[in-house]
């Protein structure tokens, strides 16, 4: 059971007890966590192994969401994606999903937007899932749409494998709404993407759907224009270089 308090001028939500949890706040605000591998250090986000009272942890500072104008906007209605993300890792081991196990969240508020967050959460040793494990994968993925949620970015490396279990990683559930065996079949699209040898494990009646071509075509055109519009940025700034010579 989580603990919720007020701390640093900062909502606190955790799974330890409060003095450690409040040392663990100190600890990341002070700077005084020891970083083990850093993977992830730029204006979007701070990902890094940390050990903390000889535990090893994932913290992840969402610095352009922490930023966005308009993401701040939305927290006054909402929590901030570190709490969300806590939140969702621990409907994740309600729902039987194996995925990291939640420590804390935090969130500092100004003028009742979100400014500042983080989370830290019990780092996985697994190996990066690859073309090996696809059907274990997929099956994860088709087993999570079952129980009426996309984990959002569906890329084969967003998962681990520790021993037969599928680990879920850096993902954010969503509720399939609208729509949702169209939501359903572009995700799985876009991991068949990211994981070619995948497709040999959809049954003839899912690749033959209306649903899952409707996704295809949807996916590739979406697909193709992100390309289109990369192609228009380089060229644009290798023509400002021009210029300035």
């Amino acid at each position: 059971m989580a603990i919720s308090f007020d701390y640093r001028q900062c909502h606190v939500v955790s799974h330890l007890d409060m003095v450690t949890s409040q040392r663990l706040v100190d600890s990341v605000f002070d700077g005084n966590l020891v970083r083990e591998k850093v993977f992830r250090d730029n204006w979007r986000t701070l990902s890094a192994k940390v050990r903390f009272h000889n535990e090893a942890f994932l913290l992840k500072v969402p610095r352009a969401r922490n930023g966005r104008r308009w993401e701040r906007l939305l927290t006054r209605f909402r929590e901030s994606d570190a709490l969300r993300t806590f939140r969702h890792l621990e409907l994740m081991a309600s729902m039987g999903f194996a995925a990291p196990d939640p420590v804390l969240a935090c969130e500092r508020r100004q003028g009742g937007v979100v400014t500042d967050s983080f989370v830290c959460y019990h780092f996985v040793e697994g190996h990066t899932a690859g073309p090996d494990d696809a059907h274990q994968v997929l099956s994860a993925i088709q087993a999570l749409h079952q129980r009426g949620y996309l984990r959002t970015d569906a890329q084969i490396a967003n998962f681990l494998i520790r021993g037969e279990k599928v680990v879920f990683i850096d993902f954010r559930l969503k509720k399939a709404w609208l729509l949702p065996e169209l939501q359903k079949a572009r995700e799985v699209h876009r991991f068949l993407r990211s994981c070619p040898d995948a497709r040999h494990f959809l049954t003839w009646e899912q690749s033959s759907s209306a649903w899952y071509l409707l996704a295809s075509c949807l996916e590739n055109a979406s697909f193709g224009f992100r390309n289109l519009k990369k192609k228009i940025r380089a060229r644009l700034k290798t023509l400002r270089q021009i210029s300035r010579k």
